[in-house]
């Protein structure tokens, strides 16, 4: 998610630790802060199963997954929106079937912007797939709404599961994201890290 990502998270960490000293009520500020809370939350979730700054993995991607089972991965989606971060909510529903194969259903909230604040709105994924190699794929899609304009926007999911036993449902699913917020835009660049 690059490396200003991991900058604002540390700072904000910063902020924290040093008691946010003095009484500003600005909107703006507590705009900020939930970016910089959600930030942090990624990267703390990322650490040992993604490298934001690229979407690749740094754990051992799962090559072998259940055969029928079912799981609910909760995280993050986030990079660069254009030069400033962006981040969201993620929850990931996949349904594992043999064959390494499946099906993912899932939406994106909660979105903050690094300067603009919060954007309003929510993304669908309903057609992701578990591809051969157990990778996923999908494309989360809808449109978010700042300041009064509406932004059609799709992210596209490209990643791998890791964690857990074979017979188990992995641990966590994470890779590259990236995509537009505003049609023709292409202007986001990030990566997405969910856990069960």
């Amino acid at each position: 998610m690059t490396k200003l990502f991991k900058s604002v998270a540390l700072l904000g960490a910063i902020a924290v630790i040093a008691g946010c000293s003095g009484s500003n009520n600005d909107p703006a500020d507590n705009q900020s802060a939930d970016f910089d809370e959600l930030s942090a939350a990624a990267v703390a979730m990322a650490e040992n199963f993604v490298d934001l700054d690229t979407g690749a993995p740094i754990a051992v991607e799962r090559t072998d997954l259940p055969d029928d089972a079912t799981a609910q991965y909760t995280g993050y989606v986030g990079g660069l929106l254009g030069d400033d971060g962006f981040v969201g909510t993620l929850t990931l529903d996949v349904d594992f079937n043999p064959n390494d194969t499946g099906s993912i259903t899932g939406s994106a909230t909660d979105f903050q912007h690094q300067v603009d604040g919060a954007y309003t709105g929510t993304l669908l994924l309903n057609a992701g797939s578990i591809l051969p190699g157990q990778s996923l794929a999908g494309d989360l899609e809808g449109a978010l709404s700042n300041d009064g304009t509406d932004y059609a926007t799709e992210i596209v999911l490209d990643g791998s599961f890791f964690g857990g036993a074979p017979v188990d449902v992995p641990t966590a699913v994470g890779g590259a994201a990236f995509g537009e917020v505003g049609v023709g835009l292409d202007n986001f660049d990030g990566a997405f890290i969910a856990a069960n």
